[in-house]
């Protein structure tokens, strides 16, 4: 189980925390009591949850966030939430794209994480990136998005073993089809002419309900608790079976 209400109080970052995953998960984290910060694009965090804007694609921002999450000190737990997805076939990839869906869901962590480094050091941090099963299984029409997850997920394993002597806990999380805005935007751009048996595939969920982003938050949560101190550099499948 982790943390309960009553127990020190935790500096949460998560990022992305105005919809989907980063929203489930930042109210899991307020409802534990702990102090969570909200980043993101734009408004719109849960009640109780202090907003930071913070674009991921620009190294400014971000360290201007740490900035303000940091003001005590440390920060206990990073959750890398925030992602977008890229979805069409490869030859229609344009180089912006690729950049773009890289610079987010892959450099964002990485400069992310590297800035709030000091202060996750100063009380043995824990990081818990949402990486995706497009990181750890091939799937078509998502290469760049892959591309970039599959890069998290190994980045989640490198940064395991490197930051373990400074008791830091780095672990990922790669869900399946989970009913986020995102997810219902990229079931309304398949290509016409795609096969409905692969887009039922790309789409797999839970058998009889989609995948919530509560239980994602859920698993976060748990993975930044005390239950789980012997867990690092682990990558959670939360799929459903795809992987």
């Amino acid at each position: 189980m982790a943390e309960t209400p009553g127990q020190p109080q935790r500096v949460v970052v998560v990022t992305g925390a105005a919809s989907g995953i980063g929203f489930a998960t930042a109210e899991l984290f307020r409802d534990l009591g702990d102090v969570v910060f909200g980043l993101d694009i734009r408004a719109g965090v849960p009640e109780g949850v202090t907003f930071v804007q913070c674009d991921m694609a620009d190294r400014g921002s971000i360290d201007d966030a740490v900035a303000v999450c940091a003001g005590g000190g440390r920060i206990d737990v990073l959750a890398n939430v925030a992602g977008i997805v890229q979805f069409g076939r490869f030859e229609q990839i344009t180089e912006d794209e690729w950049d773009r869906v890289h610079t987010v869901d892959l450099k964002g962590p990485f400069l992310l994480t590297q800035a709030a480094l000091p202060y996750l050091k100063a009380g043995g941090g824990n990081v818990v990136n949402v990486s995706s099963v497009a990181g750890r299984v091939a799937q078509p029409y998502a290469t760049a998005y892959a591309a970039a997850k599959g890069g998290l997920t190994m980045l989640t394993k490198a940064l395991a073993l490197e930051l373990s002597p400074d008791g830091i806990r780095v672990n990922a999380i790669c869900p399946g089809t989970v009913d986020t805005p995102m997810v219902s935007h990229v079931a309304s751009i398949f290509p016409p002419d795609l096969d409905p048996r692969l887009a039922d595939r790309l789409m797999m969920m839970l058998p009889g309900r989609a995948i919530s982003p509560a239980e994602i938050g859920s698993a976060i949560v748990y993975l930044a608790s005390k239950d789980a101190r012997m867990i690092t550099g682990s990558v959670l499948a939360f799929d459903g079976g795809m992987s």
